[in-house]
């Protein structure tokens, strides 16, 4: 049967086909698709806020060695080099960056990286972005060295949290944070935005500039749309107003040559643009080298570094879909090998080849699993 979405009395005062389409999108007033700053979900709404906001308050008035441990697509790259700008914008003297090379370590904050950053960084505070919520024992190395630890992530939790000093993730236990499908970016905007606020309260500011923390929407828009999370009404605003920085040309430089690698005019960005033009080209850092390559990309204030860097990026993109389609024609034959036909698929799809790139095979999954309708299962080696 159809079924017909609940229509406000406000939404019934438009035009009925307008009302039913916002309506089917979960809109209820018009409020709500005019995109204002003022209509996001309040920073306090986050469980574990005020923890978080004493442990970095403490980091910054004792200058502690902060490092940042990030994820290897978009959305941890933009939360890494949102973390790492707002931070030094802030005063912040020692902060500094680690993404696990995802061929050596695999994903998340696991005891090796820790390892790592404790020798190569020697961090007082790790801060997670997109990243940490199941780093149960990655958190347990890191505490039993002395390090404290900060998690902002966005992924499901599972039974046990790991016993950090603060978690900020709206999908933890417990958080009345309304906007669920919240991007990692996001979770790390919310706690710079929120520590701004605070420090602003207690006078860190009286003698330093205070950042505008808008001037990073352009990061929440990029990470949120590359991640492919729902847009509800408030990732909607965070990528509304990021968008329209960028079409005013008030985004980083890096922003600014990936599109031009990308043939794209900010001035008439749309957030189809970000999904398909720019993120794969930071996506292909973390899927066939190391995602540094697109967080400095991010970071840098130069507007001939941030072109090197995204046509740097560009090269990469285009050898990741050499090899993609490579892949995936190998895939079809191999699955054509098993005699099965469109009215007789198997209930899953499990293949392997030896000679395929480990950072693509999500990849070709995908592919399959959209050709298929089938959950489907893609190996290569490891290292």
């Amino acid at each position: 049967p159809r079924i017909t979405p609940k229509i406000s009395p406000e939404l019934q005062q438009l035009h009925p086909v307008l009302a039913r389409i916002y309506a089917a999108r979960g809109v209820q007033s018009t409020v709500e698709v005019q995109h204002l700053l003022k209509g996001l979900a309040l920073p306090q709404l986050l469980l574990g806020m005020p923890a978080a906001l004493a442990l970095l308050t403490d980091a910054l008035q004792k200058q502690q060695r902060i490092v940042i441990v990030g994820d290897f697509d978009a959305d941890g790259a933009t939360s890494t080099a949102l973390v790492v700008l707002a931070l030094r914008a802030m005063g912040a003297k020692y902060v500094d960056y680690l993404v696990p090379n995802r061929f050596k370590f695999g994903y998340g904050l696991t005891p090796e990286i820790v390892d790592v950053a404790i020798i190569d960084k020697k961090p007082d505070l790790i801060i997670t972005v997109d990243n940490g919520i199941s780093s149960r024992e990655g958190v347990e190395r890191a505490k039993e060295a002395g390090v404290k630890v900060l998690i902002t992530d966005h992924h499901l939790t599972g039974k046990n949290l790991p016993i950090a000093d603060a978690i900020i993730n709206p999908n933890q236990p417990n958080c009345p944070f309304p906007s669920k499908n919240i991007a990692g970016v996001g979770v790390a905007f919310y706690v710079m935005a929120a520590l701004c606020s605070h420090l602003k309260t207690i006078g860190w500011f009286a003698d330093k500039p205070m950042p505008v923390m808008t001037d990073f929407l352009d990061l929440v828009a990029l990470g949120t749309v590359a991640d492919v999370v729902q847009l509800d009404g408030n990732n909607r605003i965070l990528v509304a107003q990021g968008l329209e920085r960028i079409r005013a040309g008030k985004c980083r430089e890096g922003i600014k040559a990936l599109l031009k690698v990308a043939g794209r005019e900010p001035a008439s960005l749309q957030a189809i643009d970000l999904g398909f033009s720019v993120a794969p080209r930071l996506n292909a850092a973390g899927r066939l080298d190391d995602m540094s390559h697109g967080i400095e990309c991010l970071l840098t204030t130069s507007p001939v570094l941030a072109q090197q860097f995204a046509e740097e990026l560009d090269s990469m993109n285009v050898e990741r879909r050499s090899i993609e389609g490579a892949m995936q024609e190998e895939a079809l034959q191999l699955f054509a090998q098993l005699e099965w036909t469109s009215e007789n698929l198997p209930p899953a799809i499990v293949l392997f080849n030896e000679d395929w790139h480990q950072g693509v095979i999500g990849i070709v999954a995908g592919r399959l699993k959209e050709k298929f309708h089938r959950p489907s299962i893609v190996f290569a080696p490891a290292d």
